[in-house]
């Protein structure tokens, strides 16, 4: 299947550009082709909608927002707004715009176009909301629903723009350069209407130019660029869900790289010469996510005794490299502060007292939801799933387990429908905010669509993470996501499991990749060398 790749994609590149992509008819800087294997397809391109990697990660090769992160961190640089100016309240803030950007469709980029953007991300009643279909979760869990804490936005200038908040927002400029807040033409939204999300149409130095679901899309260099041209002309991003033909076809050559090998894998790939394994930085948590809406997760001693009849350190040993290790604490390395201790210790006997204290002395039947494919926080979840099956019939909880296809099981288990359900979480953009507030909070509880999957609703930590978005300093937000972290640990909403430094494979020839802590891959960085 994966033989004669290049050769087919070619041709499909070039019928693209003859019958639909002007742009394509100049060559840009380079034409090489790269080949990546991914191990799903994206489930949307227009990244205002979407919450899954996969699709986040090909918005960050075709889009961008008004600030950015630097090479391998989380610092924060200017993109599409040069510079900025808040007022001593932090409550406006002023966005300078980089001159002579052009969106892909050949429109201009603009402080009009920004407010576009803006009000269709935080307006339920605006028409571009209402015609591109989506839960904007992103939007609602980062700036705390609609319009949430942005109040207005006001055009001052062709190059200026004004953001009026209800409040400070301690995270702003790093929410901001998310992939999730990159820009779109208003044009292209407008025109393509329900069909934007096949076709985004950003400024980045990547333009879709082909999209065959569950097989690959093709991104090709954007000549119009304002930034530095991409090295490498045509990248294929393909969908290899098959571990064993994609180890395969790394091997042969026949794709350049390979994201998220299988743990049995890595000792194979690093024998080889022409092959190289980069770890990236640990920035993700993979949890048991236990639904507090419904019985018997309402209960606070079930919820304990869940947490100690699940043996973490087992899990991770047998099922991830050695790079994992157990989470501890909910925060990863990469995501301050730490300190606070979240997990309960592997106790079976006291789970069974627990349970029985609860009310329920012979266990209780239940099920269990997975995702099928991997993800860099579980890169085998069935296993993962069937091990702690095993752990909760020691105790006498009797599991079902469900594996559903990726785009389902987000929508379900998103929607408050599992009972429990292995969930995991890549961070965004390195600020605790990003972690606690979105995935625990009770404003992201809301349905559908839901970022807060525990379905978790304490008042006190609410309370916690609004004080922290709205100071400033670094050691006084510390102490409060402390305070936070300690009534996560004493209501037990859900089992931390693993943190992560999620393998990536390319070959030697592939140059100028840094691993970034948000799992991004920026092709337009890297080149093709000998």
């Amino acid at each position: 299947m994966i033989r004669n790749l290049r050769s087919r994609v070619a041709c499909a590149i070039a019928a693209v550009c003859v019958l639909a992509f002007s742009a394509c008819s100049s060559q840009p800087a380079g034409n090489s082709t790269l080949v990546f294997g991914r191990n799903k397809d994206a489930v949307r391109l227009d990244p205002a909608v979407v919450t899954d990697g996969m699709s986040l990660n090909v918005a960050r090769l075709t889009m961008e927002g008004l600030t950015a992160y630097g090479s391998g961190s989380f610092a924060i640089r200017p993109a599409l707004a040069t510079s900025w100016t808040a007022s001593p309240d932090g409550k406006t803030w002023i966005f300078t715009l980089r001159h002579g950007v052009k969106f892909q469709d050949g429109t201009a980029f603009d402080a009009q176009a920004v407010k576009v953007n803006f009000d269709r991300w935080r307006l339920p009643n605006d028409p571009l909301h209402q015609t591109l279909k989506g839960d904007y979760s992103y939007y609602e869990s980062q700036f705390g629903g609609f319009p949430g804490v942005i109040a207005g936005v006001r055009v001052l200038a062709p190059d200026k723009v004004q953001l009026r908040l209800t409040k400070p927002l301690a995270p702003l400029l790093a929410n901001l350069a998310m992939p999730s807040f990159a820009m779109s033409s208003p044009a292209a939204m407008r025109s393509k209407g329900e069909d934007y999300f096949r076709e985004p149409v950003g400024t980045g130095p990547y333009q879709v130019v082909e999209w065959v679901k569950d097989d690959h899309i093709t991104l090709r260099a954007f000549d119009g660029y304002w930034g530095p041209k991409p090295r490498i002309a045509t990248v294929v991003l393909r969908d290899l869900p098959d571990a064993a033909s994609s180890l395969i076809a790394l091997q042969k050559g026949e794709i350049d790289g390979w994201e998220y090998p299988q743990p049995n894998d890595l000792p194979r790939i690093a024998q080889e010469r022409d092959l190289h394994i980069y770890h990236m930085p640990p920035n993700n948590v993979m949890y048991l996510a236990m639904n507090n809406m419904r019985r018997p997760f309402d209960n606070l001693l079930v919820r304990r005794a869940i947490n100690e009849a699940i043996d973490a350190k087992a899990i991770v040993k047998n099922f991830y490299d050695p790079t994992a290790v157990v989470a501890d604490e909910f925060l990863p390395a990469a995501v301050w502060p730490h300190g606070v201790r979240v997990s309960y210790p592997y106790d079976p006997a006291d789970a069974r007292r627990l349970l029985a204290k609860a009310g329920y002395p012979n266990g209780f039947a239940t099920t269990l939801w997975y995702m099928t494919l991997p993800r860099p926080y579980l890169l085998q979840p069935q296993r993962v799933a069937e091990a702690i099956q095993a752990n909760l019939r020691a105790v006498g909880i009797q599991t079902t387990l469900q594996g559903f296809e990726w785009g389902t099981y987000l929508d379900r288990v998103m929607n408050g429908e599992a009972d429990m359900a292995l969930y995991g979480w890549s961070g965004d953009n390195g600020d605790p905010d990003n972690y606690l507030y979105v995935l625990m909070d009770k404003d992201s509880a809301a349905t559908p669509g839901a970022q807060n999957v525990c379905f978790w609703k304490d008042q006190r930590f609410h309370d916690l993470m609004m004080q922290a978005q709205v100071t400033t300093g670094r050691a006084a937000r510390s102490a409060l996501y402390d305070r936070a972290l300690d009534i996560m640990h004493d209501q037990a909403p859900c089992v931390p499991l693993v943190h992560t430094s999620p393998p990536i494979a390319f070959n030697v020839k592939v140059k100028g990749y840094v691993p970034h802590p948000d799992s991004a891959e920026l092709f337009q960085d890297m080149w093709i060398g000998k």
